[in-house]
């Protein structure tokens, strides 16, 4: 019994993670009628999903470090204590619970790669929809002004 509470457990924990409503993608159907300003919030929008993902991947390399000094602290004191050899497989459960913990890492750190990667080429093809569209180009500069007839200004009074 206490087997099948365990692995429904780590079954859980292994499944839970951040669930994003949609998948990111490379591109949508709406791209190409974005204008200037909606092309770069979404580029915008691009670099923070990379920086989230970046956060992920270190949140969760964090806890399967800690994790895995939890497990060595663990069985340190089951060692030295006298029961690690009184409660068998005390040891192995806070092993395979570290275990866990560093192939959870893993799989948020692939699955981070692949929003990384995804963002940059999104990104990629949003600067060339951006430039393309001519968004890049600086305004035309105003015209100088016509110099004036210097007869026709008042000359300085010198106060």
């Amino acid at each position: 019994m206490q087997k099948i509470i365990i692995i429904g457990v780590a079954a859980a924990a292994l499944l839970a993670g951040p669930a994003s409503a949609q998948a990111l993608q490379v591109s949508y159907p709406g791209d190409a009628s974005m204008d200037c300003a909606a092309i770069a919030a979404e580029g915008s929008r691009m670099d923070q999903t990379v920086a989230d993902a970046n956060a992920q991947v270190a949140k969760a390399n964090g806890s399967a470090h800690g994790a895995g000094l939890a497990s060595t602290v663990a069985v340190e004191g089951l060692l030295r204590t006298g029961m690690l050899g009184r409660v068998p497989g005390a040891g192995m459960f806070a092993n395979n619970m570290a275990n866990m913990a560093k192939q959870r890492a893993a799989q948020v750190q692939a699955q981070a790669s692949e929003t990384i990667q995804t963002a940059t080429t999104r990104k990629a093809m949003l600067a060339g929809l951006y430039s393309g569209k001519g968004c890049d180009v600086a305004p035309p500069a105003p015209p100088p002004a016509a110099m004036a007839d210097p007869a026709a200004t008042p000359a300085p009074t010198g106060l």
